[in-house]
């Protein structure tokens, strides 16, 4: 019996520890989006600004992914058994083929099928689907806005309404940034974003740019509210014009 008066006494004890902890993580880090923003009263200037903030911040990350996809590309495509495997270059692809959980370090195909662009159309729909238009505790208080969880409390916040039996976390970002880097990562090599990753190969084989319309009905798995989810994304990007950032990412970044 005392046995289990302790367990039971210290448990609250740690439980309380991991809230305290949380707290203050989030309270020391940036709070979402620039104060201005919430400032804003008008809806229209309100959504105008989150489209350009979310778009600056997905274009330079796209930027980034542009890189290490040719990198990849001209590397496999040259003389790939001249390649020194003490080399900088042979370094830097098996750090690539770790980064993106790919199987076979010498085939193109598996690199051009993970690592390419997130069309800023999906990136915008879903940061607004999963952050209330950045709004929400989990941006204000942990810059993430899409929606990450974690198990680890170290780098989490406890969600005030987690259903009993759960053991997440919602996951505590630095900034808009590192939440967005983590988002392209988790749909560019996640198993559970395997049709996103072929649907949008096939469109490159077509000769097409990747369509965030299209893809956006591959995002069965992101959301736990299944089709409603497609339905939501479908009518954010459309019933806002979001295939315009699509057209001027592409237009700006031959």
């Amino acid at each position: 019996m005392y046995l289990f008066k302790f367990i039971i006494k210290h448990s609250k004890r740690f439980f309380f520890s991991l809230c305290l902890i949380s707290s203050i993580q989030s309270q020391s880090l940036a709070k979402g989006f620039p104060n201005e923003y919430y400032e804003i009263n008008d809806l229209n200037e309100s959504k105008n600004y989150f489209f350009n903030h979310m778009y600056r911040i997905i274009e330079n990350e796209n930027n980034l992914i542009k890189k290490e996809r040719e990198f990849a590309k001209n590397i496999l495509t040259s003389n790939i058994l001249n390649i020194n495997f003490d080399s900088e270059s042979f370094l830097k692809l098996l750090e690539i083929k770790q980064k993106y959980k790919i199987k076979n370090i010498y085939t193109l195909e598996e690199y051009l099928k993970k690592i390419d662009i997130i069309p800023p159309s999906l990136a915008i729909a879903q940061a607004a689907a999963e952050s209330a238009w950045g709004k929400s505790r989990f941006v204000r208080d942990a810059n993430n806005i899409f929606g990450h969880w974690t198990y680890d409390a170290e780098i989490g916040l406890l969600p005030k309404k987690r259903t009993l039996g759960s053991s997440h976390f919602i996951r505590i970002f630095k900034n808009i940034k590192e939440s967005t880097y983590s988002y392209m990562l988790n749909l560019n090599r996640n198993l559970a974003y395997k049709s996103f990753q072929e649907k949008r190969h096939e469109q490159r084989k077509k000769g097409l740019k990747p369509d965030g319309l299209t893809l956006s009905q591959t995002m069965l798995n992101y959301s736990g509210i299944a089709q409603d989810y497609l339905v939501l994304l479908e009518n954010l990007i459309l019933s806002n014009n979001l295939q315009e950032y699509d057209l001027r990412y592409f237009t700006q970044n031959k």
